[in-house]
């Protein structure tokens, strides 16, 4: 009875953790997802990592090998997107983009 109730226990924390980190993902991730191409978004993030202050620490899996990276919230994500003035004509048409999404 108690290995049931602790599998339960583990199984119900585990879908809570999916579901909390589901909603958080990195700046280049939320661009990727609105279908900004892969350089553009590579190119945004590293502008918007510069100028992101809050975010949640943690570890990506990328061949095999956890890497940190910051995780954000779409609000979060939105805020630095709004706050964000590119210069590159292909970084503003992705911010319009995103922003109208």
């Amino acid at each position: 009875m108690r290995r049931l109730q602790r599998q339960a226990d583990t199984q119900a924390r585990n879908a809570a953790h999916a579901a909390h980190r589901a909603e958080r993902h990195t700046i280049a991730s939320h661009l990727r997802a609105l279908g900004v191409d892969d350089a553009t978004a590579t190119g945004m993030a590293a502008t918007l990592r510069k100028k992101a202050t809050h975010g949640v620490k943690g570890y990506a899996l990328k061949d095999g090998v956890r890497r940190s990276c910051v995780r954000y919230t779409r609000g979060q994500f939105v805020a630095l997107l709004a706050a964000y003035k590119p210069r590159k004509k292909a970084f503003q048409d992705a911010r319009a983009h995103a922003l109208a999404a």
